[in-house]
C-alpha cells in the first residue's frame, strides 16, 4: 500500500501495553519490557518511525535465537568517581543504555560530570531517549553508540563505516528540550528498510550500489552503502564516535560491529555545578528567543529549536492517537497472536 491509506491511528497507551506484554511473553523480566515498551513508543510518538515499534519484531527475533541475554549482570569493570566503564553481558540495549544514563546523572550530581563507557551492548535505539533523561535531571546530555556497518566512505565504494549516531540534550525553560539526535549517514539506515517494506523509492543521494553508482533502489542501496552526511565531515565524525563509543571502552568496533552486539558512551553535565539552573534556563530562553524570533525565509511557517517539532508531535499523538503503517501494525498483530496474547486496539 502506498498513501495515507496504509496508516491506521492507535492508541499509544494501549500500544505501549502490548509492546510490552509481548516483550515480556518473550521472557523479558517485567521492569525491562516496560522500559522497551515506552522506549519504542516514545520514538514513534516523536516522528522516529525508523527506531519506534518498527523494531519490536527486531528485537523478538533476536531474542527467540538466543541472541540476547534476558538476566544480564551489568558488571562495573572500572569506576574512578566521575568516569566509569561497564560490561553489558550481552543484555538489551534499552535497559543498558537506560542504566548506564542513570549512573553519568548519578555521577555528575556528585562530580559535576558524569561520564559512562558501556560495552557489550545490544542496539539501543533513539538516542533521545537516553538524553531527555538527562535533560529532565538539569544536567546536559550526550549519548553517542556505534552501529552496522553501512556507510561507504568519501572515495570507497565499500561498506566499512558504522552509522554512528549522536544526541545531544539541554534543559529550557520551555515545556520541550533542546534535543538533537542525528545519524552521521545522509539518513538514517532505517529509513531504507522503511521505504522498502512501503515499496518506495528513496532519494538518490542516500545511497550507492555495489558499484559505487548512485541509487533511488532502497535494496540496492543497502547493499551497496549509505552515504556520509556532508562528505567527509559526516565520514570523520562517524569514525571519531566509533572511537569514543567502541575503541574506548574496548568493546566492538568498526568492521567487528554487527548483530552480537555495540558499545556506547553516555555523559552529563550538572548543569547548578556550573551556574543555577534557573539562570541557564533563563539563558536558554534569550537564546531561543533570538532564533526564532530571527527573521524569516519567504513562505516559511516559522523556525523550530532542535527538539521542539518532535514534542509538539507527541502531544499530537497522544491526543489524537499514533499512527502506524500497515507493515508495523502486521509485525506486532503477528508476534501478540504467536503468543497467545489478547489486545484492546485495532491493528
Amino acid at each position: 500500500m502506498a498513501g495515507d491509506e496504509q496508516f491506521k491511528k492507535v492508541d499509544a497507551a494501549k500500544l505501549e501495553k502490548l509492546v510490552a506484554a509481548i516483550y515480556a511473553g518473550l521472557g523479558v523480566p517485567t521492569e525491562d519490557a516496560n522500559l522497551l515498551g515506552n522506549a519504542l513508543v516514545d520514538a514513534d510518538l516523536r516522528g522516529v518511525n525508523s527506531h519506534g515499534c518498527r523494531y519490536l519484531s527486531v528485537y523478538a527475533r533476536n531474542i527467540r535465537r538466543g541472541g540476547v541475554n534476558l538476566q544480564p549482570v551489568l558488571r562495573t569493570v572500572r569506576d574512578d568517581g566521575a568516569t566509569c566503564l561497564l560490561d553489558g553481558d550481552g543484555g538489551l540495549g534499552h535497559v543498558l543504555a537506560a542504566r548506564a544514563m542513570k549512573t553519568a546523572i548519578g555521577k555528575a550530581r556528585e562530580h559535576g560530570v558524569g561520564v559512562v563507557s558501556l560495552r557489550n551492548s545490544q542496539h539501543i535505539g533513539a538516542l533521545a531517549y537516553y538524553t531527555q533523561m538527562a535533560a529532565d535531571a538539569g544536567c546536559l546530555g550526550y549519548t553517542t553508540t556505534n552501529a552496522g556497518i553501512v556507510m561507504v566512505p568519501p572515495g570507497g565504494r565499500e561498506k566499512v563505516v558504522g552509522l554512528n549516531p549522536l544526541s545531544w540534550a539541554a534543559p529550557t525553560a520551555r515545556p520541550w528540550s533542546f534535543n538533537l539526535d542525528m545519524a552521521t549517514s545522509v539518513v538514517a539506515g532505517s529509513k531504507l528498510g522503511m521505504a522498502q517494506e512501503r515499496g518506495e523509492k528513496i532519494p538518490l543521494g542516500w545511497a550507492v550500489d555495489k558499484d559505487g553508482n548512485p541509487t533511488d533502489d532502497p535494496q540496492k542501496g543497502m547493499e551497496g552503502g549509505i552515504l556520509p552526511l556532508g562528505g567527509p565531515k559526516g565520514y570523520g565524525l562517524s569514525v571519531m564516535l566509533d572511537i569514543m563509543a567502541g575503541v574506548l571502552s574496548g568493546g566492538r568496533f568498526g568492521r567487528g560491529l554487527g548483530s552480537k552486539g555495540s558499545a556506547q558512551l553516555f555523559q552529563a553535565l550538572d548543569i547548578a555545578h556550573f551556574i543555577p539552573l534557573d539562570d541557564f534556563k533563563s539563558r536558554m530562553e534569550e537564546l531561543i528567543q533570538q532564533i526564532k524570533g530571527s527573521a524569516l525565509a519567504p513562505g516559511s511557517k516559522g523556525i523550530f529549536f532542535p527538539g521542539e517539532i518532535e514534542y509538539n508531535l507527541k502531544q499530537d499523538r497522544l491526543r489524537n492517537g499514533l499512527p502506524l503503517d500497515a507493515f508495523v501494525r502486521g509485525e506486532i498483530k503477528r508476534e501478540a497472536e504467536s503468543l497467545g496474547l489478547t489486545y484492546d486496539i485495532e491493528l
